[in-house]
């Protein structure tokens, strides 16, 4: 016989199959038990009285008080900021007081939480656009660096501060005013981006940057550090 001349059964009733494992006993899910048994613990007298788990505690409590920390006291002993440091991002300011950035809106793209505002505008320097309003709101942002990594003016940064406290949600927006910091006290941090991004020739070392090292950046090609066209 062909497959196609095959006769088609029709499918079971609804209740059979339901019906068939009443009559045989059986139960309705595999996981089920009709009479399950649970096992308790019976508690002692001393576990009753709560005398020697407490005495054990307190043994236990003192034996630890003379040995030596093992964490930090915070907030009186503070964490040692290395510039490896993922702190709060902030703004490069260069030594005539402008920003780094030139608003290209890359930061503002690539932030997952979206927690960068800018309001980009014309300017007289050579740059052409500077951002005439820069928004971070400290609330949202998670502190992945981002922003950091994308930055081809390496005008944002993460800072060594992780410090954000406020009373009202408006102190944790923070606009150009506080998130400008001199390149004086990011230079270390700014070193350490360029390090881990690669940013040297592939022959630089990868502990620290050599004597006149190239720049990968195929607009600085050939130079031996960034052209400041600010």
């Amino acid at each position: 016989m062909s497959p196609e001349s095959a006769p088609v059964l029709p499918p079971p009733a609804a209740g059979a199959a339901s019906a068939a494992s009443a009559a045989s006993g059986a139960p309705r899910f595999a996981a089920a038990v009709a009479n399950p048994k649970v096992m308790r613990h019976a508690l002692t007298t001393n576990e009753k009285l709560f005398v020697g788990p407490f005495l054990k505690s307190l043994l236990y409590t003192f034996s630890r008080m003379f040995k030596k920390d093992i964490t930090r006291r915070y907030p009186e002993q503070k964490m040692e900021n290395k510039p490896s440091l993922h702190g709060v991002p902030v703004l490069v300011m260069k030594e005539d007081g402008a920003p780094r950035c030139v608003a290209c809106g890359l930061c503002e793209f690539v932030c997952p939480p979206r927690a960068i505002d800018i309001q980009p505008g014309e300017t007289d320097r050579p740059i052409e656009r500077e951002p005439k309003s820069f928004v971070i709101d400290m609330l949202r942002c998670i502190e992945c660096s981002y922003c950091e990594e994308v930055c081809p003016e390496e005008a944002i940064v993460m800072s060594t501060d992780y410090e954000v406290v406020g009373r009202r949600r408006e102190d944790f927006v923070w606009d150009l005013k506080k998130l400008l910091k001199p390149i004086a006290q990011l230079k270390d941090r700014i070193a350490w981006v360029r390090r881990t991004y690669r940013r040297w020739d592939s022959n630089a070392d990868a502990s620290a940057p050599p004597e006149g090292g190239v720049y990968r950046d195929p607009r600085w090609a050939g130079k031996s550090k960034p052209v400041d066209h600010h």
